[in-house]
């Protein structure tokens, strides 16, 4: 058996019918609710909220006023930074002609091992299926990604990032500050995307893409320098 000790502060509030492994640690004020599984050496920040049915991996680390919603799991050595949120209800609405109707959004949020998710991101649960941030990705502070998005192992997604609906970032892929990846985009393997760029359709692998929408670099390069000598290419045009 294990010889680590699970240390519960007082003002924690853990449900009767939680798992809780052996060696957690769990702050203040933290609340872990009915059905939640903590794996061992697991250690929970003050004022964590953990959903139920969620399931924490073993060793890791949920940081001070993050919340895991309903159908959150989380892989081993997992980092979730202070304040994030992850399996809230995905931005699914349909309009009827008068009003929009809320679609349910009834899947899950599943983070692989290793995965360091920073303080503020957002992660929407899917419609269906699962939303799913790969092993050893890392996504940055204030990052959206929306339901039902697949971002692939080893990725780096810089703060300020939003993924909408139902996008594909493939593996080994890194982003830049403030980048955008439409509805439905596929990224391929191994791209990277520059500092506010805008990926709008799909992109084969190894590409470096720039611009608003994203295109290979050489091209932005090209037109940036083009836009450089308009004003002499007009004055000897008059």
């Amino acid at each position: 058996m294990s010889s680590q000790r699970t240390q519960i502060h007082p003002s924690a509030i853990i449900d009767p019918q939680a798992e809780i492994g052996a060696g957690v640690v769990i702050g203040p004020l933290a609340v872990v609710e009915a059905g939640a599984q903590i794996g061992e050496g697991a250690q929970l920040g003050a004022r964590v909220f953990v959903g139920r049915e969620v399931v924490v991996g073993p060793r890791a680390q949920i940081e001070s006023g993050a919340c895991l919603l309903e159908g959150t799991r989380l892989g081993s050595e997992v980092v979730v930074e202070s304040g994030a949120v992850l399996g809230m209800d995905g931005f699914g609405y349909v309009f009827d002609g008068k009003h929009h109707r809320k679609i349910p959004q009834v899947g899950l949020v599943e983070i692989g091992p290793g995965a360091v998710i920073g303080a503020g991101a957002c992660i929407d649960r899917a419609t269906t299926a699962a939303t799913r941030v790969g092993a050893r990705s890392v996504i940055g502070r204030m990052v959206m990604i929306g339901h039902n998005s697949q971002v692939g192992c080893d990725c780096q997604i810089g703060d300020q990032s939003g993924l909408t609906g139902s996008s594909v970032v493939g593996d080994r892929c890194r982003l830049g500050f403030q980048c955008g990846i439409g509805v439905r985009v596929q990224l391929g393997e191994g791209c990277i995307l520059h500092d506010r760029a805008m990926a709008m359709r799909k992109y084969e692998g190894g590409q470096v893409l720039a611009g608003f929408p994203a295109r290979p670099i050489e091209e932005v390069r090209r037109a940036e320098a083009a836009l450089k000598r308009l004003p002499q290419i007009l004055e000897r045009l008059k």
